[in-house]
């Protein structure tokens, strides 16, 4: 009884908050996550909560604008979101949470890279089903965007996502839609993936931001093997660019680019949890300032990395 009136407790506040962003149980007007579109339909439980974390460690690599040297960087990244979905109607889904992201370089004093870049937002959207066949998610991520030197209004930023998913078969998707950040560089990039089920072993999970090969060993393992392209925008502090001897990046926006290619294991620890185990390299990493004539920064050695994930839905 304990256990259900809590669970009871949690919708109720749950309901309010949607309530006060102005959603309730009326109709929507309204991820930053494409790897969840093609998992599954709206699902019937009432209320779910879905975790996520991961950290990576990377090894050393060097850090050059141009013909100039700026020594080597290491890297630390890490991220988590925790976002409740309420199944409002059979065909409308809601998402509300939140999501962090971090990355830590270590980069030296004079280089123009941030010690570190972060993300606090607000994960916020829905599944709407539009047609038998046709899944539509919308997703906003209003949140702090910024290196956390001295936080403006200007480091607050609003990146969305319009993605649809068509279910040519229970083994076949087929996913396409927009992601659109108005800061970035190219404030708005195509989406298109697949999500095919050759067999009861075989999977191609081609959807951004981890495509994947997946093989299941058993059924608590499955083996993978991809890449992974991160792409995040954020904005440094008004005295960046004077510290490092470049006036011009003073209060710049930074395009942050990274490539990786791995493979790894994900172990079915419970029935709702998923640890994952990769390993591999990072080819390329960039540090892009558009509005400041262009400037770049790029790591271009081959860099070794580690990843650990967890994934837990209840």
């Amino acid at each position: 009884m304990k256990v259900r009136a809590r669970a009871i407790l949690t919708e109720k506040i749950f309901w309010a908050v949607l309530f006060v962003l102005g959603f309730g149980r009326a109709p929507l007007h309204a991820q930053g996550a494409f790897k969840s579109v093609g998992e599954s339909s709206p699902s019937t439980s009432t209320l779910s909560y879905k975790l996520d974390a991961e950290t990576s460690f990377f090894g050393s690599g060097s850090a050059n604008a141009g013909s100039t040297n700026f020594g080597n960087i290491t890297e630390i990244s890490s991220s988590a979101s925790f976002v409740l979905s309420a199944q409002v109607r059979d065909t409308v889904l809601l998402r509300l949470g939140v999501e962090w992201q971090r990355y830590s370089f270590n980069p030296e004093p004079r280089a123009p890279i941030p010690d570190s870049l972060q993300g606090l937002d607000l994960a916020i959207g829905a599944d709407l089903q539009v047609a038998p066949a046709l899944l539509l998610r919308i997703g906003a991520h209003p949140g702090i965007y910024t290196d956390f030197a001295n936080v403006s209004w200007q480091d607050f930023n609003m990146p969305f996502e319009i993605v649809g998913t068509y279910f040519a078969s229970s083994d076949l998707l087929f996913i396409g839609g927009v992601y659109v950040d108005v800061d970035a560089d190219t404030p708005v990039f195509p989406v298109i993936g697949i999500r095919w089920k050759l067999s009861d072993k075989w999977l191609i999970d081609g959807v951004a931001p981890r495509p994947q090969i997946q093989y299941r060993l058993t059924n608590n393992a499955t083996l993978f093997a991809g890449a992974d392209l991160r792409e995040a925008t954020f904005r440094v502090g008004e005295q960046f660019g004077r510290t490092r001897g470049i006036p011009k990046l003073n209060d710049a926006i930074l395009d942050y680019f990274e490539i990786r290619a791995g493979a790894g294991v994900t172990w079915k620890v419970s029935q709702n949890v998923d640890l994952d185990l990769e390993g591999g390299c990072a080819p390329y990493r960039r540090f892009d300032y558009p509005r400041a004539d262009g400037y770049k920064v790029k790591s271009e050695d081959l860099v070794p990395y580690l990843r650990i994930g967890l994934s837990a839905k209840f």
